[in-house]
């Protein structure tokens, strides 16, 4: 099969392309983050969880805003209503008593109940 000049051109054009695609994807190494990075967010990371962690239960009847919010599920705002109740109501008799706050009923008690504790 002869080819004509035309399709020499586009067959040779064809070629070098495909070498050079060929040739790109063989050494192409792709850029990696450097390390420091890496470290920098894993540290940034393990500062945040070390600020939230729980060592035992936290009692809700002495505990201030910033220990009830380490309990999970409580922000803030129930933080607050807790301690308003604690003190309207004269402490908590019994963990389940948490309940009678606003904002916490028995799904989110099943979830906080071992994280708290009545001293």
């Amino acid at each position: 099969m002869e080819l004509n000049k035309s399709e020499r051109i586009l067959f040779s054009i064809f070629l070098l392309l495909s070498s050079l695609i060929i040739l790109y994807n063989i050494f192409y190494i792709p850029a990696l983050p450097s390390a420091d990075i890496i470290k920098k967010e894993i540290i940034i990371q393990d500062d945040e969880s070390e600020n939230n962690k729980i060592s035992g239960a936290i009692n809700i009847n002495s505990a201030q805003i910033e220990d009830l919010k380490k309990i999970p599920g409580v922000g803030e705002a129930t933080a607050k209503k807790i301690i308003e109740y604690r003190e309207q109501n004269g402490g908590f008799l019994s963990k389940e008593e948490i309940m009678n706050v606003s904002g916490i009923g028995k799904k989110k008690f099943e979830n906080i109940k071992d994280y708290i504790k009545i001293k």
